[in-house]
């Protein structure tokens, strides 16, 4: 099964740079010009952006290992990130308590969910359904529809540990990246994840305390949603209880497109991270093609069904 997750991983990684290299030959400029696509500001703005998606890819790649999937990593973006703009900027607390707050809303959410899921026994897409919508709704209730101005509260030229915010949301992906990947890989809580989504029967019965997994998956995936919701908040400066709408398609798809599979037990985080900077790249490129940004959402659909036929052909062939 390594060699397979190291197949996937690497496959994404040649689709990547493929697409890189095919929007640098399409959008190649006019003499004389800079070019539009392949230089240092739009790599980092790239970066910068994808990687809100990324790092709550990172606990959605995790959940669809163990066999389950979370409708609920946009709203709870959104819902971390009001309840740490409204402390901070009119609430009068210190940065380090909002965060804290902030992140505290990711493991209330998480642990709301993984009640639901373990105790309850709901399926996991009713339980995400509703927690999706208990966030976003709490999110429009603490906000009133205002938004919080975070940057003007923050002291100027503020860099945290040093970092400047350009860069803030990409070491934060590629650290969270990296670390779950040796997780998932090297420790035992890892491996029971993988054995739960193979197989949760085979799973209990080889002594694998599932209930507690599940939770600890949960929680886990929450608290990285409240992270990204924290980050963007940050990196957009603003607080508001629409943001991240949309993103619990694009965080899923970019774990699928990694090589998470929807029935379980395969997967990779740092095949997510990859797949969250696939689509980064074509939300950055589309809108220089005339007339392109209307097919958008057609173009990120088809690539995904593109992608998921193909990881389905080759573990066909790794059988």
């Amino acid at each position: 099964m390594t060699g397979l997750w190291r197949a996937r991983e690497a496959r994404t990684v040649i689709i990547l740079l493929l697409e890189i290299a095919f929007f640098t030959w399409y959008l190649w400029p006019e003499a004389g010009r800079s070019h539009p696509f392949l230089n240092g500001a739009n790599a980092l703005l790239i970066l910068k952006y994808s990687s809100v998606y990324g790092i709550a890819a990172v606990g959605a790649a995790i959940v669809i290992i163990s066999g389950g999937v979370d409708l609920s990593p946009g709203a709870v973006i959104a819902l971390a990130g009001v309840v740490a703009g409204k402390l901070f900027v009119e609430g009068g607390h210190a940065l380090v308590t909002s965060l804290a707050a902030g992140l505290a809303v990711g493991v209330l959410a998480g642990a709301l969910t993984a009640a639901l899921v373990v105790l309850v026994a709901l399926p996991p897409f009713i339980a995400t359904l509703g927690m999706m919508g208990i966030a976003r709704g709490a999110a429009f209730v603490i906000t009133e529809g205002r938004f919080f101005d975070v940057s003007g509260a923050l002291p100027p030229g503020w860099r945290p540990l040093g970092i400047p915010i350009a860069w803030l949301a990409p070491l934060v992906m590629i650290a969270l990246g990296i670390a779950f990947q040796a997780v998932m890989t090297r420790f035992q809580w890892g491996r029971a994840v993988y054995a739960i989504g193979g197989n949760e029967t085979a799973a209990l019965y080889s002594g694998i305390a599932v209930g507690k997994v599940k939770t600890s998956v949960y929680l886990l995936a929450a608290t990285l949603a409240a992270v990204a919701g924290i980050v963007l908040v940050v990196v957009q400066g603003q607080g508001k209880a629409d943001l991240a709408t949309g993103y619990e398609l694009d965080i899923i798809a970019s774990a699928v497109v990694g090589g998470a599979s929807l029935s379980g037990g395969r997967g990779s985080v740092l095949g997510a991270v990859l797949g969250t900077l696939i689509f980064g790249v074509l939300r950055n490129a589309l809108p220089q093609i005339p007339g392109a940004t209307f097919y958008d959402r057609l173009i990120v659909g088809l690539v995904v069904i593109v992608i998921v036929v193909m990881d389905q052909l080759m573990a066909r062939r790794g059988r």
